[in-house]
């Protein structure tokens, strides 16, 4: 079983080890542009980066056999997402998506980003990476959704009743991708999706302003540009 409670050193909350296995699961399911092989691949390609993050690119060990075939500019994308965030920029993302699609490479920032937020999840509680889940067969359902538009992101964003923060509709070209990644998310963050929309938490030892002065603080420290 992913995530099991008897690897933790503390308890931890059966709702964030649920929302945890759910979106670990969803990495090896087809997605809605990749396939499982190839989503596990993404992560597999992040998670290496990043475990060399503090060594310059150049020094890296990037001979790990590759599970699926990726485009070139996919493998770039997974590890310069995954290790290197800060020296992303628009001539850089232009260029990647020309190459692969916008929404290919948004599903691939959100396999990305849900695999780093699980591994950072690990070394806060001092245990080894959860072990990558096994893919499963099936395609790609390639449905984009309807409502999107320009507001001057990276790629198109849901511009037609969108009342989540922006943070979520940065990857809401690929609704399925906000659903793993924010499931995870506000279990950590919040405890549920709804308390994660709340102003004021009374559920928490901590509140609402000291959780939002941690999580940018930490963002600043990890010079997140968001």
């Amino acid at each position: 079983m992913s995530f099991d409670e008897r690897r933790f050193p503390v308890p931890v909350r059966e709702d964030m080890t649920t929302a945890l296995r759910r979106s670990w699961a969803d990495i090896a399911r087809p997605g809605t542009w990749w396939n499982g092989p190839e989503r596990v691949t993404i992560a597999a390609l992040a998670r290496d980066e990043r475990v060399q993050r503090n060594d310059p690119p150049w020094s890296r060990d990037r001979s790990q056999p590759l599970l699926a075939p990726l485009p070139e500019k996919a493998i770039e994308a997974a590890r310069k997402i995954g290790a290197d965030p800060t020296h992303l920029d628009r001539d850089w993302a232009e260029a990647t998506i020309a190459e692969l699609g916008d929404a290919h490479y948004v599903e691939l920032a959100s396999v990305v980003v849900t695999t780093v937020a699980a591994d950072a999840f690990c070394e806060a509680m001092g245990i080894e990476h959860q072990a990558l889940p096994e893919p499963e067969a099936g395609e790609p359902t390639r449905e984009r959704p309807d409502g999107m538009g320009d507001i001057g992101a990276w790629v198109p964003v849901q511009v037609v009743d969108w009342n989540r923060a922006n943070v979520a509709r940065a990857l809401s070209l690929v609704p399925e991708g906000v659903r793993t990644f924010f499931r995870m998310v506000a279990a950590m963050y919040s405890g549920t999706a709804t308390d994660f929309e709340k102003m004021v938490w009374d559920h928490r030892p901590l509140s609402r302003p000291q959780v939002e002065l941690l999580a940018a603080r930490v963002s600043a420290l990890n010079q997140c540009f968001y």
